[in-house]
């Protein structure tokens, strides 16, 4: 029951309108406008580029393709090695492409004849006709793998083509290609035109930026505008965010405590509420086992969860030998110290091997293991586990306690027990039974499993209990044959 003090809650009145997240909000939106304002400058840039780039593509074409007519082809057929350049042939195309070159300020490096090497390989080509001082007739050159497209519809269909922009160590460039054909019009050769991008597009970034700069300074007024009026939202959220991380840590009696009187003051006295509720639940968690806790989680999906249902599962109990004589002897503290340091120590290996622990009885230990068909196999291995880790932990003592236990498989029923003011959810049914009075059976540092569950294990796991004992529990009149394992550097003590 919530026992705290009663409060008059101050948001049982309305919030004035300039406390409002709506209001906050409208101010965010307007400095999105100015956002939104800008990004049409830089579209209004992107877009200035496109047609930017489409201008180059047709003045490349142009001079490409009215340079190629002028460019007789027959003359090229005899340029081939360097030496060629002292040639009427090689002078008077150069001639020509000079020509071209200055009329439309060109440089040396933007405006030169190709020719593919070989058919096998029409990308790897070399210099024919270049306008500069030193010729480098025959260099080789191999096209770029964003101009190719453009190369071949050149050489291959005799278009006037031209690419996009494109980057090489030295700027953006847009290159244009035209065939240069003989007179018999076959295409021998390619004239390729380059422009870089930068000279030209200058003007047009000078005019972005300008926009850019009076677009900014809006921007930058509206945003001191929106960062000082949404200081305390901001504020505001971040302590309820850290509230909540360190509730979500475990600090079950956090509070959290706002100046404002907005909505968000209003989620943090509705967090402090759920907080106090909540951590009155967590406390209850140890008490708690994983088997209720899966159960409360199928209840989500599952109307009749609290009702018995049968599954397969793999029971293993024990029980700490000794005990009970020690409580005579022990200070109480130092008792329930290291009663709880053994049942914290087998909580550890059941989990460990996918079990969990059903209820802890005194002394004693009632795990569950279920969800496959391993879950025998994995609840012999947990029991042989607990007897090494336990005697390991009790040899530190001077108590003689022992451990025994039991381990049983077969359908148990599964629900909850008890009334509507108190519950458990539990495991019940035969094998829940014979597995208990098997551990009561038990010597010090034994496990003992029926021979019909020793039969179902594979061979490494049956060479754990070598040994047939006959045992007789305390409702029975003669003994029973049980698989045992047990620890071989142990010392009997009589109780």
């Amino acid at each position: 029951m919530d026992s705290r003090p009663a409060n008059i809650s101050p948001f049982s009145r309305p919030i004035p309108w300039w406390r409002q997240l709506r209001f906050r909000a409208t101010l965010a939106m307007v400095s999105l406008s100015l956002l939104v304002a800008g990004a049409l400058f830089v579209t209004n840039y992107v877009f200035g580029r496109s047609e930017l780039l489409k201008q180059f593509q047709e003045r490349v074409e142009t001079i490409a393709g009215t340079g190629a007519v002028a460019i007789q082809g027959d003359l090229l057929e005899s340029i081939e090695f360097q030496l060629d350049y002292l040639t009427d042939e090689f002078q008077d195309s150069r001639a020509i492409l000079e020509e071209i070159r200055q009329r439309n300020r060109l440089s040396h490096e933007e405006i030169y004849i190709l020719r593919p090497v070989s058919r096998e390989d029409l990308f790897e080509t070399e210099f024919v006709v270049m306008t500069a001082e030193e010729p480098y007739i025959a260099n080789r050159y191999q096209i770029r793998e964003q101009n190719r497209q453009a190369y071949l519809r050149a050489l291959q269909k005799g278009e006037v083509t031209s690419t996009g922009i494109y980057e090489s160590d030295v700027g953006e460039w847009i290159s244009a290609y035209s065939p240069i054909k003989n007179r018999l019009g076959e295409i021998i050769a390619v004239l390729e035109v380059d422009a870089q991008v930068q000279r030209y597009d200058r003007a047009l970034r000078d005019k972005i930026l300008i926009e850019a700069t009076v677009t900014g300074l809006a921007l930058a007024i509206a945003l001191m505008a929106v960062l000082f009026l949404t200081r305390q939202l901001t504020r505001d959220i971040g302590k309820l965010v850290m509230a909540m991380r360190r509730f979500e840590r475990g600090e079950t009696n956090v509070q959290l405590q706002l100046d404002s009187r907005d909505e968000i003051a209003a989620m943090a006295e509705t967090f402090n509420g759920m907080a106090y509720s909540v951590g009155e639940k967590l406390k209850l968690l140890p008490f708690v086992s994983q088997f209720t806790a899966h159960a409360v989680e199928k209840s989500r999906y599952v109307e009749n969860w609290l009702e018995g249902q049968e599954q397969e599962a793999a029971i293993l109990i024990t029980d700490v030998r000794g005990f009970t004589r020690s409580a005579e002897d022990m200070a109480p503290d130092e008792l329930l110290r290291q009663l709880n340091e053994l049942l914290a120590l087998q909580t550890e290996v059941v989990l460990a091997h996918g079990g969990d622990v059903d209820k802890f009885m005194g002394d004693s230990v009632l795990a569950v293991f279920s969800g496959g068909a391993d879950c025998l196999q994995r609840a012999v291995m947990c029991g042989r586990e607990l007897l090494s880790r336990v005697q390991q932990r009790t040899n530190e003592w001077p108590q003689n306690w022992a451990l025994g236990a039991a381990v049983n498989y077969g359908r148990v029923v599964v629900g909850a027990v008890g009334s509507q003011a108190r519950r458990d959810y539990t495991v019940i049914g035969n094998p829940v039974n014979s597995a208990a009075h098997l551990c009561a059976a038990a010597r010090q540092w034994e496990l003992l499993l029926p021979p019909g569950l020793w039969e179902q294990l594979p061979m490494e796991l049956k060479n754990l209990f070598p040994e047939e004992v006959g045992v007789r529990t305390k409702h029975e009149q003669n003994d029973r044959p049980m698989r045992s394992h047990r620890r071989n550097d142990v010392t009997q003590t009589p109780w």
